[in-house]
């Protein structure tokens, strides 16, 4: 988590994480906004869009930069559990699996918005968990109409997000080595 006010030198796994997190950003964003473009148009390919998705969430998640052990654990448990329920979910013919993959990242890409709304102190980024939710539960419920306008909010949002992060000085990212629960 940014303490900006702190410059830990960087080494080469330090970049490279803070590179490949920002880059999940990215990823996650244009993945939400395939994902409202599917839910309009493509109907067939929901499978497919998770792909993108479960890329998103396993960037930020593997490279993840939070102090607290138990939320890293739990947010990227999430990623890895929407992983194991999208493998299944193309193993089997239900849908039920791949609505619980989506749950799962979406649970990481809330996790991950709620703690960049402290970091940029944009109270805005506390809505992407709100509008995930509801799109996920639109999904559920077949209202694809009402769906892709909720995920098109949370895209903007993401990609708004990410276009902050990837403005900031690598050292951000980081803060306080000393913090960290090992």
């Amino acid at each position: 988590m940014a303490d900006p006010h702190i410059k830990e030198n960087l080494d080469k796994l330090d970049k490279v994480s803070i590179i490949l997190y920002r880059t999940g950003m990215v990823v996650t964003g244009l993945g939400l906004f395939t994902l409202a473009l599917q839910q309009m148009f493509y109907p067939h390919w929901f499978k497919r869009v998770l792909i993108v998705l479960a890329l998103g969430a396993l960037l930020q998640a593997s490279s993840l930069h939070i102090y607290s052990k138990v939320v890293r654990w739990f947010l990227v448990n999430a990623s890895w559990f929407g992983l194991w329920m999208l493998t299944v979910a193309f193993i089997t013919t239900g849908a039920w699996t791949s609505y619980l993959s989506l749950g799962a990242f979406i649970i990481t890409f809330s996790g991950l918005a709620y703690k960049e709304s402290f970091c940029f102190s944009l109270t805005i980024l506390k809505a992407i968990p709100i509008l995930l939710i509801i799109s996920w539960l639109l999904i559920i419920l077949s209202l694809n109409q009402l769906a892709t306008g909720t995920l098109l909010l949370s895209s903007l949002l993401y990609l708004y997000m990410a276009w902050r992060k990837i403005n900031m000085p690598l050292h951000f990212d980081l803060g306080d080595r000393s913090k960290y629960e090992v």
